[in-house]
């Protein structure tokens, strides 16, 4: 072979490397993926399929299921009650941004006579009042209810900075006809940020801590800095002597910006 030809091989194959180069340089991406938490693998520094490690979801291993308090039906009017559940998520920064649930109504004869469902959030390290209104016994005597949530749980990371800020509850005032028990309450913004819409329940207990009814109103928001009044009422006497309440400030984690 000819020095000349030597030399044509050679600028070929050099032509050949150089577009091998360039066309390895487009595809070596789609044939190298770094791992994400949306590819359905586990990979990086992933606990699970997609969750745990610096993925948004945690894996279930990871969080424990929120602690279902108690569950209630608290009567209103005729064959009127509101249904309520208080629940207890212990994980510190682990929410749910919607779950399903379910209320089972019993009766004297541990009969189902009804169910309410619903959906709601599970707020990160914090208990959670979940009401269900105007629940119609017809003609039976309600003996107990029961409350689950409706899996999956889909836990995420969030932080629990709304709920170290400077809202208050004062000004708690208690009506004196016991015929038509009734509360006020004072809620107070003092942060600089602006809330948006919320719901407040109140919880009352007689002398031995024993929850005898409930209720529950909505806000549009509250201004930073600022102050608004809650009313509660109750169309009968309370089955027992109101002595002390609970009022829960109940704020969406997912609405916020903070």
């Amino acid at each position: 072979m000819s020095w000349a030809s030597r030399r044509k091989i050679q600028y070929i194959l050099g032509i050949l490397i150089f577009i091998s180069l360039i066309v390895f340089a487009f595809i070596y991406p789609s044939l190298i993926k770094k791992p994400t938490c949306f590819d359905n693998k586990q990979n990086g520094d992933e606990r699970g399929i997609d969750c745990g490690g610096s993925c948004n979801l945690y894996c279930s291993a990871d969080v424990a299921e929120p602690n279902i308090l108690w569950s209630r039906a608290f009567h209103v009017v005729g064959n009127s009650y509101n249904l309520i559940a208080l629940v207890e998520n212990q994980n510190q920064n682990a929410a749910v941004s919607s779950i399903s649930y379910e209320f089972k109504v019993y009766d004297t004869n541990n009969l189902l006579i009804g169910h309410k469902v619903g959906t709601t959030y599970i707020p990160p390290n914090r208990q959670l009042a979940i009401f269900e209104s105007r629940f119609d016994s017809g003609q039976n005597k309600i003996k107990s209810v029961t409350f689950n949530f409706i899996p999956p749980f889909i836990w995420v990371k969030k932080e629990s900075t709304l709920y170290t800020l400077p809202i208050r509850v004062d000004n708690i005032i208690k009506g004196n006809d016991i015929n038509n028990p009734s509360l006020s309450a004072r809620i107070n913004n003092d942060s600089v940020y602006n809330l948006p819409e919320f719901d407040v329940v109140a919880i009352l207990y007689d002398a031995k801590h024993n929850a005898i009814n409930a209720s529950k109103t909505h806000k549009d928001g509250l201004l930073s800095n600022s102050n608004t009044t809650v009313y509660f009422t109750w169309p009968e006497a309370l089955s027992g002597e109101f002595v002390t309440q609970d009022i829960f400030t109940q704020i969406n984690p997912f609405t916020t910006k903070f």
